[in-house]
């Protein structure tokens, strides 16, 4: 990497942490925005990725079930009885998918349907869930275990790199990521635990030992997650999903990672917490 591409993606990196950061700080609104902005955006490059592939999603279908489901995880405190209904009404239209689909004369519609589908799982179902950790026991808002979430992940890749770099010698999944190996996840889960310790003198939401817990779930699904991304990017044959973000690409490969996280986190906060 040269000099001016790393000095371009640490600039871009530390604006991109100050403001996620920020809204999540500032208060639930500022919170709820910024992350719809991450779910339009990431869906608009994950159907553009299909689309390399000669994939025809229905997009606009795609947007709206999207939309309507992270509106539905917004409004469940506010009006539980309108968010089920919403939650509903993203349901049937999945079923409109398919009679949409018999008059777009397109080819391989069950690959149409369901990349169109997958778009809804992979982004928007994520991010929805990620409202679900933004309440404490007493459903009030509180941002704690989300920037504690994205604190590990990015840990886990600092962590990755610099093990990587220095000591990587066993290929991880070499068809997949040719850069990543064993000694890098090595790296990336002390870092976490060490980093989940912290925390916990910071945040004291559970005890020690489920931090610990949650460092080593975050890790590990961090990892998965990123090797999901890059699956999906060399299957379109390309390097980045988008170039929003000079030096980091498009906004699935900053949120790789955290679109496997929030789910994991999700069911450990459900059943643990």
């Amino acid at each position: 990497m040269s000099k001016n591409n790393l000095i371009t993606r640490t600039i871009t990196g530390l604006l991109y942490g100050l403001v996620l950061i920020a809204s999540l700080v500032i208060n639930y609104y500022t919170f709820y925005i910024f992350f719809f902005t991450v779910l339009v955006l990431g869906l608009k490059e994950f159907y553009q990725l299909a689309e390399k592939k000669d994939v025809k999603p229905q997009k606009t279908l795609g947007f709206i079930m999207s939309i309507g489901l992270y509106f539905s995880s917004y409004i469940l405190h506010l009006n539980e009885k309108m968010s089920y209904l919403t939650l509903n009404l993203v349901l049937a239209l999945t079923f409109l998918l398919f009679a949409v689909e018999l008059f777009r004369s397109k080819e391989i519609s069950f690959v149409n349907i369901g990349t169109t589908i997958l778009g809804v799982i992979y982004v928007a179902l994520p991010l929805s869930l990620l409202t679900f950790l933004a309440f404490d026991t007493n459903n009030q808002y509180s941002y704690h275990l989300i920037l504690s979430l994205f604190i590990l992940v990015w840990l886990s890749d600092v962590g990755g790199y610099f093990a990587g770099i220095n000591f990587g010698k066993h290929k991880l999944l070499e068809r997949i990521s040719p850069k990543k190996t064993w000694e890098g996840v090595a790296g990336g889960l002390v870092l976490c635990i060490i980093g989940s310790y912290i925390l916990s003198q910071f945040f004291p939401i559970m005890n020690i030992y489920l931090w610990l817990v949650l460092g080593v779930l975050v890790c590990v699904s961090s990892v998965i997650g990123d090797l999901i991304e890059s699956m999906l990017k060399r299957s379109a044959n390309i390097k980045d999903s988008g170039n929003i973000l000079p030096g980091h690409g498009g906004v699935l490969d900053r949120f790789d990672s955290v679109l496997f996280v929030i789910p994991i986190v999700y069911i450990f906060k459900l059943f643990i917490l």
